[in-house]
């Protein structure tokens, strides 16, 4: 069996595939402060939970955007001898990236991004709606081509919270109209139906920008994705394991290499 990581600022996800089916997922959150062990009893409990002997994963699999928790997480699998690897470190992704320093890209964009291609092929648009608001795009050379970063709604209501002393703790959730007539309704419409605006905008200018067609799919993932996609209006594929199927595909490519060469 292969476990899949992908280590984000808020929560971390696991991926449990046997052989080309993800058998079962597991969410838990990302806390800098917890040791390498007590991450070790928390993985093997909730791979336990789901029936799994810790013993079964034969490798693993991880992208991060907290290095401090790579470190951490890997030490944690240390429970057996087997190969984890990182995104980053000799993974094959299967896409080029044609940004200045391919360094400072999160490993959970080039996963997305080369998870997208596998499902719809190349140009490919992603968009990740989490912590932050993450917008990429494939060329039809499978290259990412550049992102846009913005901060994600619920980011957004709290950088607001704590600028703006009347500004209430609102849940998110569906707007019931563009314009609200009491502060809560004001605040979905704006962080909502605001935020799906902007998505619209921001591809329809990079699809400009890029000569991409106005038909290359969208691809969208995240915690948020449900609420904001249902107020776009471009059309878009809802995929909320994304970064774990492109861990699987690295995974699989990866290997693949190295059985080639030994």
């Amino acid at each position: 069996m292969l476990l899949t990581i992908d280590i984000g600022n808020s929560s971390i996800c696991l991926g449990l595939f046997r052989g080309e089916a993800l058998a079962a997922t597991a969410k838990l959150s990302a806390d800098t402060k917890r040791s390498a062990d007590e991450y070790a009893v928390i993985i093997r409990g909730l791979l336990s939970a789901h029936g799994v002997d810790p013993q079964e994963i034969t490798a693993a699999i991880m992208s991060s955007v907290v290095p401090k928790l790579t470190h951490t997480i890997e030490k944690a699998l240390s429970w057996q001898e087997m190969p984890v690897y990182v995104v980053g470190n000799g993974v094959k992704t299967g896409i080029s990236l044609r940004v200045d320093d391919p360094a400072q890209l999160g490993a959970d964009i080039v996963t997305n991004a080369a998870a997208a291609v596998k499902l719809c092929g190349a140009p490919v648009a992603v968009v990740d709606i989490g912590t932050a608001t993450v917008i990429s795009a494939v060329s039809e050379q499978k290259a990412l081509i550049g992102v846009a970063i913005a901060p994600g709604p619920a980011a957004a209501l709290e950088g607001l919270r704590a600028s703006a002393a009347l500004i209430p703790y609102t849940e998110l959730s569906a707007p019931a109209a563009a314009l609200g007539k009491n502060t809560p309704d004001a605040l979905r419409a704006g962080l909502v139906t605001g935020h799906a605006c902007m998505i619209d905008g921001m591809l329809n200018r990079i699809f400009a920008e890029h000569r991409l067609p106005e038909s290359t799919p969208v691809v969208v993932t995240g915690g948020l994705a449900p609420l904001v996609m249902a107020e776009c209006r471009h059309e878009l594929k809802h995929e909320e394991h994304l970064t774990l199927w492109g861990l699987w595909h690295m995974y699989a490519a990866t290997v693949s290499v190295k059985s080639k060469k030994g």
